[in-house]
């Protein structure tokens, strides 16, 4: 069973506020430099923008035609039910809970509505997220950054991302469900002077931007894995979890006794502090 590491805590929330986050920080450091610019993409070929509430269609479209930065993870297939998985997207907070058990990291999330929600890192960097749309083949979070930061808070930056999560599924030729996924991510910098900032470091933000979003595949896949492997766990997490609803928290627990290994841990996965030295986790 692979883990997660004690660095990786900005895989939390499903990884939607790890790569705002993360973004944020490296565009604080950058200096000034060449150039920069980027090609328009049509919205209508990333999500289907009828089914975005009219509310947030004109701020997603012009976000995904317009951004500053785009990043699209390679497509990862594992082996989960698909209410199982849905459940995980769908419900943050559980995501979250579930990985400050197994690593302590400073990121705090509140849930703000059925489908709104907002975040910080304790370093300056906070932001809020919405999602436009849940379905079982597309996610679309709608996300708003921040960041105060530098001597008496002298840098600030804002930024809109659209974060996309295509989904199918699929049975092997023993019956197995498989779930096959990936993230893409649209950046829109809405600062001014973002230019100045980011022009030399550009790219140091795109390639963490890149870890990120594959990351971000991955930690589902992982977090899939370990709610099966260690069921008593997970639903002992998910069920002290305040941000998440009772109705929520209940329907956890029945798929997670649903999708019990025959083999699972009545314990807890262990993590462990440095990854390179072989498995992040093992059983306990």
């Amino acid at each position: 069973m692979t883990g997660p590491s004690r660095d990786r805590s900005s895989s939390a929330v499903g990884k939607a506020l790890g790569i705002l986050l993360t973004l944020c920080a490296c565009l604080t450091h950058a200096t000034a430099g060449a150039g920069i610019g980027w090609s328009k993409v049509d919205p209508a070929q990333v999500v289907p923008m009828d089914k975005i509430p009219a509310e947030f269609r004109d701020q997603v479209a012009e976000v995904i035609r317009d951004h500053t930065f785009h990043r699209k993870g390679e497509a990862e297939a594992f082996p989960c039910d698909p209410s199982l998985y849905l459940s995980l997207v769908n419900e943050p907070a559980i995501t979250l809970a579930l990985w400050k058990d197994l690593a302590e990291n400073p990121v705090r999330m509140k849930r703000l509505g059925p489908d709104s929600y907002s975040g910080d890192d304790g370093s300056g960097s906070s932001a809020s997220w919405q999602f436009v749309l849940r379905s079982p083949k597309v996610h679309v979070i709608l996300a708003n950054l921040n960041y105060v930061g530098g001597p008496r808070g002298s840098t600030q930056i804002e930024a809109r991302v659209v974060l996309v999560l295509h989904t199918g599924y699929y049975r092997e030729v023993n019956k197995q469900p498989y779930i096959q996924h990936d993230v893409e991510a649209f950046v829109k910098v809405d600062s001014k002077g973002w230019k100045t900032l980011a022009r030399t470091f550009r790219p140091l933000i795109e390639k963490l931007l890149d870890d990120q979003v594959k990351e971000a595949g991955q930690f589902i896949s992982l977090m899939t894995r370990l709610v099966v492997s260690y069921p008593n766990w997970a639903t002992d997490v998910a069920m002290r979890e305040p941000e998440a609803t009772p109705e929520t928290r209940a329907q956890f627990r029945t798929l997670v006794a649903q999708n019990r290994r025959p083999d699972a841990s009545e314990g807890r996965p262990v993590v462990m502090a440095d990854a390179s030295q072989g498995g992040d986790a093992r059983r306990r």
